[in-house]
């Protein structure tokens, strides 16, 4: 298991930072948040991970759990350079750590059903159908199907799966 634990204190911390927030706040930033997962993990793997390595390593062996993770150097500078501009962005450090809470949860998500995916456990009509899209990236085109919580950026970037 990779040392992911060092997000919960930041999560736990910008939580307890943003209590005194108003719901409306809370709704919008989480929701933000997740949202803007899907586009950090889109990009990260389409422009980052695909000319950095050991990502390749992944695709070499997709099966082992130490290559299904990001480097904790990676997303771990990536989480910091994110929480600043997310501070400056949303006109406060404590919104944007709310905001950063929700994206480093969305990536916390992401790295779990990544590891589900490559597991052999069938899992549900969701589970099936992310597997199906992932593993076209892995198994048929690479340079396709980058999103693997969502094909949502694949369908607006027209880097779906060709038919």
């Amino acid at each position: 298991m990779r040392v992911y634990w060092v997000y919960i204190p930041p999560i736990v911390a910008a939580v307890l930072w943003n209590l005194d927030q108003p719901p409306a706040v809370w709704v919008v930033s989480v929701a933000a948040g997740l949202a803007l997962w899907t586009a950090v993990e889109y990009a990260m793997h389409r422009i980052v991970l695909h000319r950095l390595a050991p990502h390749y390593q992944h695709h070499d062996e997709p099966e082992t759990l130490a290559y299904i993770f990001a480097p904790l150097w990676l997303s771990g500078v990536s989480a910091v350079v994110l929480f600043v501009l997310l501070g400056f962005a949303a006109g406060s450090f404590q919104r944007g750590a709310l905001v950063e809470a929700a994206t480093v949860s969305g990536y916390l998500l992401y790295e779990a059903l990544h590891v589900r995916m490559h597991s052999a456990v069938a899992g549900g009509p969701l589970l099936r159908a992310l597997r199906k899209h992932h593993f076209y990236h892995h198994f048929a085109d690479d340079s396709r199907c980058y999103g693997v919580t969502t094909p949502i950026w694949d369908y607006i970037f027209r880097t779906g799966a060709r038919q």
